[in-house]
Order: structure tokens, then C-alpha cells, then sequence
């Protein structure tokens, strides 16, 4: 995540100079917050990014030409695209269209963040636009996968059942494994 520090928009081009552009490149989907302008504001691809300036641009349709400004609390945030919703329904079966290919999407987008956000905590210096390796990529898609089986549950994968199933044991410690988490640490 970035802070905007400055925004403007000429000829449908908006430029926006950040706090920190490192680790950004031309191409990636990013989410753009708090800028003030609905069409600034939203889901864009960069179309080129200046690490020398902290600057990115990228192109929307139809917006007047915005002078220069400051605004108050704008972020940057990068999208997370390691894995994609047909990764998951290989891993998971066939999703039937509708709220089920909706929920899919959601649960991608949330593990993309999921494994990317914890593996930057743990130190890891990952491209978000490509798995670092196959272990992060398919420990991404078991925890997309998880999530999906759980939806409509307080706390595990559903069961119908009369009796109470025991939940699949290991599930996480995998996922985590491939991930690359929560392993010791020397100093």
C-alpha cells in the first residue's frame, strides 16, 4: 500500500506521485482509494511506473482535466493476482453459475491477499502480480479452496450430518506450509 502524496489528470491521463512506488510495475492491477474523484478512485492497470519519482500513471475515459492536488488520505493498494478463479474450481470441481461463480471470485481475491499479505509480514519480498514459486501458488489455491467449502458455515467445511464431523485436520497447517509461514526464525 501506498500514500498519494499528489494527484493530477490531463487528457484522460491520471498521474498520482506516491510516498513509495517500490515494488510496483507497469501493468499491475491496482485499487485506488480516497482520491475525492470517482473516475480516479476504483480498479486500474498501470501503465507506467517511474521508481526515480515515485510516480504511476494510468488512463480512465472522460475526465476533465484535474489541476495538481493533495489529497487528504488517497492510498494505492495493489491487487494480488497469483492465483484466478479457474485455478480454484480445477482444485475444488465445476462452481455452477450465478452467486457460486460471485462467491469463487470473492474467495480468489481474498486468499491472493491472504497468502501475499502474510508472506510480506514473514519477510518474504514477493512479486504481487506472480507466485514467487508452485508451493505459494497451490498453497494459495487449498486456502481459496477452504474458503469456498465453508461458506454458509459458523466454523468449518459444512457437513449435513446428524453427527458431528471432525474437521479435516491438517487443512491449514498445509496450506501454511506451502506458504512458506510461520516457520522458526534465527537471528
Amino acid at each position: 500500500m501506498a500514500t498519494i502524496t499528489t494527484a493530477s489528470c490531463t487528457d484522460d491521463v491520471v498521474t498520482l506521485v506516491l510516498d513509495d512506488a517500490t515494488g510496483l510495475v507497469a501493468g499491475e492491477h491496482v485499487h485506488i482509494y480516497g482520491t475525492g474523484y470517482n473516475k480516479l478512485d476504483g480498479h486500474h492497470n498501470l501503465d507506467t511506473v517511474d521508481l526515480g519519482t515515485d510516480t504511476v500513471t494510468y488512463l480512465v475515459n472522460n475526465q476533465d482535466d484535474i489541476a495538481e492536488y493533495s489529497p487528504a488520505s488517497a492510498v494505492l493498494v495493489e491487487q494480488v493476482t497469483w492465483i484466478d478463479a479457474d485455478d480454484v474450481e480445477e482444485f475444488i470441481g465445476t462452481v455452477d453459475a450465478g452467486a457460486d461463480t460471485t462467491w469463487l471470485e470473492t474467495c480468489t481475491d481474498a486468499a491472493n491477499e491472504f497468502a501475499y499479505h502474510r508472506r510480506r509480514a514473514s519477510g518474504y519480498a514477493d512479486n504481487p502480480t506472480v507466485a514467487p514459486n508452485g508451493a505459494a501458488r497451490l498453497g494459495t489455491i487449498l486456502y481459496a479452496g477452504a474458503l469456498f467449502r465453508e461458506r454458509g458455515s459458523i466454523d468449518s467445511f459444512q457437513s449435513f450430518q446428524d453427527l458431528p464431523v471432525v474437521a479435516p485436520v491438517g487443512s491449514m497447517g498445509q496450506i501454511m506450509r506451502l506458504l512458506g509461514l510461520n516457520r522458526p526464525a534465527v537471528a
